[in-house]
């Protein structure tokens, strides 16, 4: 057990960031499962003038899953070092006596 800190951050990193392209994947399933299910209840049950109502909420969730990638998947390592950033200025103002 005789790893750096530097090396214990890089680890933690990776970590986040396999984690985010996971919770990710499972919202991407998600998506399209329950859009799947939305299109075929649509199809069966609404009459066809209507049935371009259908596609907003999935271009809506769709959007959302967008964000879920640029800010959470994408730029997940950044977002790891800033948490880590905000802790070490937390730890350095209660170590430091004012």
């Amino acid at each position: 057990m005789g790893g750096s800190l530097d090396e214990y951050k890089n680890l933690f990193r990776e970590a986040h960031v396999e984690d985010q392209q996971k919770l990710l994947g499972i919202h991407v399933l998600i998506y399209a499962v329950a859009n799947a299910i939305w299109v075929m209840l649509n199809m069966i049950f609404v009459p066809s003038r209507y049935r371009w109502l259908m596609f907003y909420p999935i271009i809506g969730w769709g959007a959302l899953v967008f964000v879920h990638w640029w800010f959470y998947v994408r730029k997940a390592n950044k977002l790891c070092r800033l948490r880590e950033e905000r802790a070490t200025t937390r730890m350095t103002k209660q170590v430091t006596p004012e």
